[in-house]
């Protein structure tokens, strides 16, 4: 997820408080598959993400879809990256 430190384990509780939920609500969203069970600080993105689109009306199932495609989409934009890279070289 970019330059973030992925490396920082944050505490439910923690987390729950820093993107202004309820550690109940970040319990349920781990179990749910929403946002992993070992909380760093790019999940605290992802929680955010999912607050937001809950507050937008968006049920789970939703949410699932739309964080799938987005991880898939930051794929994609890293591969065009890396091929351009490649292409840049071979010029």
């Amino acid at each position: 997820m970019g330059d973030r430190d992925c490396s920082v384990y944050i505490s439910i509780r923690a987390a729950a408080e820093h993107v202004g939920l309820s550690p109940r609500t970040v319990r349920r969203y781990v179990e749910e598959g929403l946002v992993s069970a070992v909380i760093t600080t790019a999940e605290l993105c992802e929680l955010r993400r999912v607050r937001r689109l809950r507050e937008l009306g968006v049920n789970v199932a939703g949410i699932e879809i739309i964080l799938n495609m987005r991880r898939q989409i930051l794929e994609l934009r890293r591969e065009i990256a890396r091929l351009e890279r490649t292409l840049a070289s071979m010029e």
